[in-house]
């Protein structure tokens, strides 16, 4: 699934292609993906419109317009890329977007669990409302963390990775960056000690802000916006490598599940 870096590499790749320009002429060859999409007020909101801006609330994308903002979500598999006009030539494309003068954006989505929808100024998206704190944010610091998580008694991992506590870390940056933190997964969120959360947010940052300089994850079915793949999992150090040696200690990569996802970490190095 695309994280947070990933869409913050398209978000960047977009920029010069879409911000001040008109959206000239929309196509859509589906009436939902994940949800209905909302044709007509995409439509009658964003024909002749000019993006002004484009922002990332955790893993959602946000077109700003005069009126409101498109949303892009890319679930489990999706991705914009461009392609030379507004024929779709794959068989996944389920909407493609003229900018002017000739930039031309396809959403892709061959699992469907994205999504493209509206939302109008100052209303507000139940889908943004309830997100939480940003990794990236600085607003998010360890003592935010720490008070959020005074009286939490789920696993470290699995508060991380709640989207109303801390929005766009994934199953990958939340393995990653317990590593190199040194915590436990399965310790409980409300015994973690300021120290600790300010250890872990340094490690998270830098974790992403890397991952981010050189494109995001390579997953199967992520790529940038000029369709190229991401290129920071040769650098992970113990997601997807359970019984690999430990690249610290050279202990066996453990792993379990934890609220339905599977969970890496080294035993020895993450005793705490």
């Amino acid at each position: 699934m695309p994280e947070l870096p990933e869409v913050e590499t398209l978000k960047r790749a977009l920029l010069p292609l879409v911000k001040n320009k008109s959206l000239k002429e929309m196509k859509f060859f589906r009436k939902d993906i994940r949800f209905p999409i909302p044709v007509k007020k995409l439509r009658d909101a964003l024909t002749g419109a000019t993006i002004s801006e484009i922002a990332r609330r955790g893993k959602y994308l946000l077109l700003h317009a005069p009126t409101g903002a498109m949303i892009l979500h890319l679930g489990m598999s999706g991705r914009v890329v461009q392609h030379p006009s507004m024929h779709p030539v794959e068989k996944h494309t389920h909407a493609v977007f003229h900018f002017e003068p000739d930039t031309f954006l396809h959403f892709i989505d061959p699992r469907r669990f994205g999504c493209i929808l509206w939302a109008p100024d100052n209303e507000g998206h139940r889908l943004l409302d309830h997100l939480g704190m940003d990794p990236l944010d600085e607003a998010t610091t360890p003592k935010a963390l720490k008070v959020l998580a005074r009286k939490c008694k789920a696993p470290v991992k699995s508060f991380i990775m709640d989207s109303k506590r801390l929005t766009g870390v994934g199953n990958i940056y939340a393995c990653e960056s317990l590593f190199k933190s040194g915590l436990n997964p399965r310790r409980l969120a409300g015994t973690i000690t300021l120290r600790e959360w300010e250890i872990f947010l340094t490690f998270l940052k830098a974790i992403l802000n890397s991952s981010i300089a050189s494109g995001g994850t390579t997953l199967r079915d992520f790529f940038t916006a000029d369709n190229t793949p991401g290129y920071y999992a040769v650098n992970l150090s113990v997601y997807g490598k359970e019984n690999q040696p430990c690249p610290i200690c050279q202990t066996p990569i453990v792993r379990l599940t934890q609220t339905g996802r599977s969970t890496f970490f080294c035993k020895h190095c993450q005793k705490k």
